[in-house]
Formats: structure tokens, sequence, C-alpha cells
């Protein structure tokens, strides 16, 4: 390899340095704000995730066929295999037996995309424009509207949950239709609340829940991006600095060689 090679080969890592270095600042900062807007959610969320605990305590999702099922992911990648590991989590639940006619809203083109190879035709409709801005409740509550939710008795939701700072994992969330939940014998036991107030708390909460598990997936993506752009940095210099190495040993070869063949040829026409 020449020099000059090298040398565009420098100037090229340096290039990518600086754009993944500008990524790295950039999803630090949206990490913060879907931090902040999180703080503000998860109440909704865990009281929800709660209520549905206490009343709903035996897994009803395994004697309900074909649920609806939401893959949240988003339109953007460079963010490690997070996207990956929810698709996955998907596949493995259409590929149960009683669900043969089961249906999937995939929030994010990236879902989409993995998913309409093998299972096309379990994708009811794709959530676009995902992933650039925090997810907002009347967001939710569109796609919600968008899905005829009321046609399905169960819905899962996979997410992506932050673990500890820099680790998340999959996780779901099971919710019921409507007018089945108010038949649940511990729902129907509650004779001090009239069934129109259950029936509207229900409503907002699977909401609550959904636009909870897309704020919480969002700050898990700028969290894989970050770790993701910061191994790509280190990377890059890494493969710099053997460059440079390398540059400067070639370089300093051919110097040598020039001098070499100067004071040789000095010598010559001195002797004659």
């Amino acid at each position: 390899m020449s020099l000059r090679s090298i040398q565009k080969k420098i100037q090229s890592y340096g290039n990518i340095n600086k754009i993944t270095s500008s990524l790295k600042l950039v999803s630090a900062a949206k990490m913060a704000k879907t931090e902040r807007l999180l703080k503000d959610v998860r109440p909704f969320g865990y009281g929800t995730l709660s209520f549905y605990k206490r009343y709903t305590h035996i897994n009803m999702l395994d004697h309900i066929e074909n649920h609806l099922i939401f893959a949240i992911t988003s339109d953007r990648g460079l963010c490690g295999g997070i996207h990956t590991a929810v698709v996955k989590k998907v596949k493995q639940e259409l590929d149960r037996s009683d669900q043969q006619f089961a249906k999937v809203v995939c929030v994010g083109q990236k879902s989409e995309e993995m998913l309409a190879k093998s299972y096309k035709s379990h994708i009811l409709f794709t959530v676009f424009k995902i992933g650039k801005d925090n997810a907002t409740f009347l967001e939710a509550s569109k796609i919600f509207n968008e899905c005829n939710y009321a046609e399905f008795i169960a819905c899962q939701i996979f997410y992506n949950r932050i673990v500890t700072k820099g680790t998340s994992k999959v996780d779901w969330i099971s919710i019921y239709n409507t007018d089945f939940l108010l038949t649940v014998a511990h729902i129907a036991s509650l004779e001090e609340v009239e069934e129109e107030t259950m029936k509207s708390y229900i409503e907002f909460s699977t909401v609550s829940l959904l636009f909870f598990a897309m704020v919480e997936n969002t700050l898990c993506e700028h969290s894989a991006r970050m770790i993701a752009m910061d191994a790509a940095s280190k990377n890059v210099k890494t493969l710099n600095e053997k460059l440079s190495l390398d540059y400067n040993r070639k370089r300093q070869f051919k110097i040598t060689s020039d001098l070499i063949d100067i004071v040789s040829g000095s010598q010559v026409i001195t002797e004659k």
C-alpha cells in the first residue's frame, strides 16, 4: 500500500471518528431528555401494571388464542441488537400453534423489515416516523384506535426495558379487552366502582401501558446507540493509530532510501 493510500485512509478514519463522536453526543442529549419524560410516565405504567397484577393474577394469555402483538422498535438503526431482540421474541410468539391467526402491529420500520419476509401475513399495519422524537400519549392513543383493539381479547406489548445503565432486556406487557376484563371475577366483584367508570379506566390504562412501553424502548435505544457509537469511535481510533504507525514507518523507510541514494550518488561523483 502506497503512502498516499494510507494517508487517505487515515483521513477517512478521522472523518468517521468525527461522525461517531457527534452521534454519541446527540444520543446522550436525547437520552437525558427521554429520562426526564420517563420519570413522569413511569407512575402511569407501574400503577396500571400493579392493577393488572392484582386483578389478573393468573396468566390468562395461555388460554387465549390469536393475540394482538405490538412490536415496539423504531425507524432508526445503529443501536446494537435491541430491535432484533424484540423481533426474536415476537417470532417465538407467532410460532406457537395457537397463534396461527395472531396479528402484529409494527411500531417502527425496523420490526416490519425483519418480519416481512416470513411473517408478512401476520402484520396488521406499520407505524412509521418512530424514534426521531419522544413518543406522545396522543400517538399511542391513535395506534390503539387504528388496530381495532376491541376485536382482540388479549394483547402483548414487546419492548426493551432498562435493567442497569447501559444494559437492557426484552420485556412484555399483557393486556386484555375491556369487555373481557369486566367479566373477570376479581374485577366484577368491585361493587363500589361503577361499570362505566371501570370501563373508562381500563381503556385509559391500556393506552398508558403502550405509551409507557414506547418511551421505555426509546430510552433503551438512545442508550444502546450511545454505547455503539462510543465503541465505534474507539475502534476507529485503534485503526487510525495502527495506520499512522505504518505510515510513519514507510515514510521513514522512503526518506532513508532516498538519503542513501543521494549519498551514494555524491560519492560516485566525488571519486570521478
